[in-house]
């Protein structure tokens, strides 16, 4: 029974350290649409169709390498907006991390939500 109690406290504490997520949020603060976003880091890749003026978009992950994101966003006006951002570090996790198109520029904000 101890031993059973032991193991169960060790997954469950190692569970707790593997899998957190971070929380990426994607907006669209410009008067443009865009038909095409992508978003990538960490081997994980999200596209959004169509995202209109005032639109949000949000998506999770969880830092499986050390990396930055690389974003790719086409508008209906045909305009590519593009480049690399940040820096994401294996295992650190609650971080919010907001990608806002606004005129012709993408602004990357990465914020760390608890303390190290």
């Amino acid at each position: 029974m101890k031993k059973t109690l032991i193991s169960v406290m060790a997954i469950l504490t190692i569970s707790g350290c593997i899998g957190e997520k971070n929380r990426i949020l994607v907006k669209n603060d410009s008067d443009e649409y865009f038909h095409s976003v992508t978003v990538s880091v960490c081997d994980s890749t999200w596209t959004i169709q169509n995202l209109a003026p005032g639109e949000v978009q949000e998506f999770t992950v969880v830092y499986t390498r050390d990396d930055h994101f690389e974003i790719n966003a086409e508008a209906a006006d045909g305009q590519i907006l593009e480049g690399g951002f940040g820096y994401v570090t294996h295992g650190i996790y609650d971080e919010t991390i907001e990608i806002t198109f606004i005129g012709d520029s993408i602004l990357f904000n990465q914020q760390m939500n608890r303390n190290y």
